[in-house]
């Protein structure tokens, strides 16, 4: 079935069938899109199962035309929960930054693979938290997400050229601040 058609049945009626088929639809993406960033796969699930009933909590507010795709406004609330569970567990961390060593930096490639070991990609989503919503929010769409600049920049309401220019400032920051840490 048209995913517009199922989401107006869900808006118009609450219709379950309709919101099973929609989060089957999506279920594995976003899941994914979660389990990369928190690299364990229980917080994982809790953590999509939280995206999901926000997404049909709010779907009554969903508008196709003003608010994107449907994929596109999931991915929003996705990366705004993992957000959010960083900023909180954050807070609950100490204070203090890793150390900051000023050996060359790692390449951008390089980098971003070492994102598929767990400690390591705990430690640069606590380093990320720290940052503006905003910020995170394209970290994550970027890295975890696989999103595109444009993409990203069409789920933000920002121009593509500040999306890239936040990236990138993150990533240089995040390769000084981890420039030390084991390959």
């Amino acid at each position: 079935m048209d995913e517009l058609r199922l989401i107006k049945k869900i808006q118009r009626r609450g219709d379950r069938d309709a919101a099973d088929e929609l989060i089957r639809r999506y279920y594995d993406s976003i899941y994914s899109f979660i389990r990369r960033q928190t690299q364990n796969a229980d917080l994982a699930l809790d953590l999509t199962q939280e995206i999901f009933i926000s997404a049909l909590r709010s779907i009554a507010y969903y508008t196709p035309k003003k608010d994107a795709s449907f994929k596109t406004w999931l991915f929003k609330i996705a990366s705004n929960k993992a957000a959010d569970y960083y900023r909180s567990r954050a807070h609950h961390e100490s204070e203090k930054s890793l150390p900051l060593d000023l050996a060359p930096p790692i390449a951008v490639s390089d980098f971003t693979a070492q994102l598929s070991k767990d400690e390591f990609a705990q430690k640069v989503c606590a380093y990320v938290a720290r940052f503006p919503p905003d910020t995170q929010k394209i970290f994550m769409l970027h890295i975890f997400g696989e999103h595109t600049f444009s993409e990203i920049a069409q789920m933000s309401a920002l121009p593509e050229s500040s999306v890239k220019s936040k990236y990138y400032r993150l990533i240089n920051l995040l390769r000084k601040e981890f420039s030390d840490y084991e390959r």
